[in-house]
């Protein structure tokens, strides 16, 4: 027994040493991987370095057309801010233009204002000046009239140069004025209805009566002086001398058939 024991560990160290040795054995030239061709390797970098370039160029190119949309997109953001800032500064002077237009305006309406405010005032001034020189002249033609009537009143009835002598405005007021003043007269002295007397009369430059004398009595008194009163209630257009009016002396014939 003891015997085949160490036949068989004889037997496993003779198979370990074979093991071990065969692995420093030579391998068949057949049995080895096939030694890598040097041509397909250039090829395949060749190949790789082709790849790797058009990879390179196409993303230059990607990176050529993002910079050129970029910029692109610059452009039209400048090109349209520069239009916004055109078209703000035409508003701006747009706005300028009106403001000027409506200042000039302006000017314009308050120089005109003001000229025709001088304008009035000047107006005013002489129209003021002329009204106190009319009232001056009238004044002054009102105390020449009465200086020229009271020293007519005081010489007595004359006859005075005149241009135009005054006129007797008659009309139905003034012959019934004097119907009723004569008529009572004549019934109640049984007078002749053609009864009359030569009155002189002193007509102002109104073309009223300021005085009166009797000149040719009718030879009867309470008729003469009926006849003065009919002719104080006389109207006048004024006699005239120089183009103006002036106070004079007349002399009418009053009857109850005057005209």
């Amino acid at each position: 027994m003891r015997g085949r024991r160490r036949g068989g560990r004889t037997l496993l160290v003779t198979l370990a040493a074979l093991g071990a040795g065969s692995c420093f054995l030579p391998i068949p030239r057949a049995m080895r991987p096939p030694e890598p061709v040097v041509a397909d390797t250039a090829a395949s970098n060749a190949a790789q370095r082709d790849s790797i370039a058009r990879a390179e160029r196409e993303a230059a190119r990607r990176d050529s057309i993002a910079r050129a949309e970029r910029e692109a997109a610059r452009q039209d953001s400048l090109a349209r801010a520069q239009r916004e800032a055109a078209r703000r500064d035409s508003i701006a002077r747009a706005e300028r233009a009106a403001a000027a237009r409506r200042d000039s305006i302006l000017q314009a309406e308050r120089a005109a204002a003001l000229r025709d405010s001088l304008e009035a005032a000047r107006r005013d001034s002489l129209i003021a000046a002329a009204r106190r020189d009319s009232l001056a002249g009238i004044e002054t033609a009102r105390a020449a009239d009465a200086a020229e009537l009271a020293a007519l009143r005081e010489s007595g009835p004359a006859y005075v140069a005149v241009d135009e002598a005054a006129r007797l405005v008659w009309d139905t007021e003034a012959e019934a004025a004097l119907a009723t003043t004569l008529l009572p007269v004549i019934r109640a002295e049984e007078l002749d209805a053609d009864i009359a007397a030569s009155v002189w009369l002193l007509v102002r430059t109104d073309g009223r009566v300021e005085a009166t004398a009797v000149q040719v009595s009718s030879g009867a008194q309470a008729f003469d002086a009926a006849a003065v009163r009919a002719a104080r209630g006389l109207l006048f257009a004024p006699a005239l001398r120089d183009g103006r009016p002036t106070p004079v002396w007349v002399l009418r014939e009053i009857s109850l058939l005057m005209r």
